[in-house]
């Protein structure tokens, strides 16, 4: 039986930006990433099942070969079997990401979260910021009531990618986060942190000479907005460094943000786009590829499955075109049907009218603008 040229297409899309895995490997990842794009499921029971139908084949044949995807060498049938070296995949699938990209600005921002499924995984991810929406590009996956810590896994994760000097990087992290060795290793990667911080502990503002209280500082500032150059905490944990502060009074809490940029050159607002990486693990799971339904228990397993869903989340994007332009007089758009729902469908109507599917280009869009609030010019303290 004739594959579809679709799966055709991605099965050679998968080989070439993926060279070291082999052939087999690259077939079946491509097989499984597609399937999970048109059921809407990770499952392997749906997965096999469609596929079986695609292709003609038998369920349990089907079944075998996506397990083996996922298992280990020594749990692979045969003698000549290799396992998915996760790692391995990480900087050519960015690699990847980074030769469809288009951004104005040369930007590429990266977002770091930790995402739980239930009480069995936790998971570190390391992910591109596309469209409102985010790939993973490196992770691992922890049992979820392991203790220890997560620096060391950070770390690799963070050292396993890597961004040409052309592009600038924006890193941003949410406060539960935050530690200086996390700012003083972006900073050696020659990446910018943008990183959330609590309001607890001292501030130094240097161009005033004031040393106060960060929840002074929020004080200071209420419906207001600042950035400026400051040594923020002490002993230890003392960071030189840019600080920026918004404080919307629509928002629930106070912005207060760390980054190595000059304050001229950066602007609270582009926190904002952290929020994407939430609505990207929603994708993976409930909004669409429904990996909260797992029923893995084994960390390494779940790693390649992983896999798995970046390539669909990476497909799915690809087959989202660029969002038209407006007018600036004219009110924002925002679609009825998220941008995932919307390449799913358009993907499911173009198989059935045997239409091509064009590849788009990946885009950021344009960081956001400046808060429209008033700048705090002075920050007094005191009565």
């Amino acid at each position: 039986m004739s594959y579809p040229p679709e799966l055709l297409s991605w099965t050679r899309e998968v080989s070439s930006h993926l060279p070291h895995l082999t052939s087999s490997q690259a077939r079946v990842l491509a097989w499984y990433s597609f399937a999970v794009t048109l059921v809407q499921s990770s499952g392997i029971s749906h997965v096999a099942y469609f596929l079986a139908c695609l292709l003609g084949q038998k369920e349990n044949t089907v079944r075998q070969r996506l397990r083996e995807v996922v298992y280990e060498a020594e749990q692979k049938r045969g003698m000549p079997r290799r396992e998915v070296d996760v790692v391995l995949c990480f900087a050519p699938l960015l690699k990847w990401i980074l030769t469809h990209w288009r951004s104005p600005d040369a930007v590429v921002c990266l977002a770091l979260d930790a995402t739980t499924l239930r009480q069995t995984f936790t998971v570190l991810s390391v992910s591109v910021l596309v469209g409102r929406c985010a790939i993973p590009v490196a992770w691992t996956v922890l049992p979820a009531t392991q203790a220890g810590a997560w620096k060391p896994h950070w770390q690799g994760l963070l050292r396993s990618v890597h961004i040409p000097s052309p592009w600038t990087v924006l890193v941003m992290a949410d406060r539960g986060l935050y530690a200086k060795w996390l700012f003083d290793e972006l900073v050696s990667l020659t990446w910018h942190p943008l990183l959330r911080i609590n309001a607890q502990g001292w501030v130094h503002v240097r161009e005033t000479n004031q040393r106060m209280f960060l929840s002074q500082l929020v004080s200071a500032c209420i419906g207001k907005w600042w950035h400026g150059q400051v040594v923020c905490f002490s002993a230890d944990k003392r960071l030189n460094c840019t600080l920026l502060v918004l404080s919307d009074v629509h928002q629930q809490d106070v912005w207060l943000i760390v980054t190595d940029l000059l304050p001229a050159h950066v602007s609270p607002t582009w926190y904002a786009l952290r929020m994407w990486i939430e609505i990207g693990f929603k994708a993976l799971k409930s909004a669409g590829f429904h990996w909260e339904r797992t029923r893995m228990n084994d960390p390494a397993r779940a790693e390649r499955l992983w896999l798995v869903l970046a390539l669909a989340a990476l497909r799915l994007a690809l087959l989202t075109p660029e969002a038209v332009p407006r007018f600036p007089q004219e009110q924002p758009h925002y679609p009825r049907l998220t941008w995932l729902k919307q390449a799913l469908l358009r993907q499911l109507a173009a198989l059935i009218t045997h239409a091509p599917l064009p590849c788009h280009p990946l885009r950021m869009q344009a960081l956001p603008p400046a808060p429209c609030l008033e700048y705090a010019t002075q920050l007094k303290t005191y009565p």
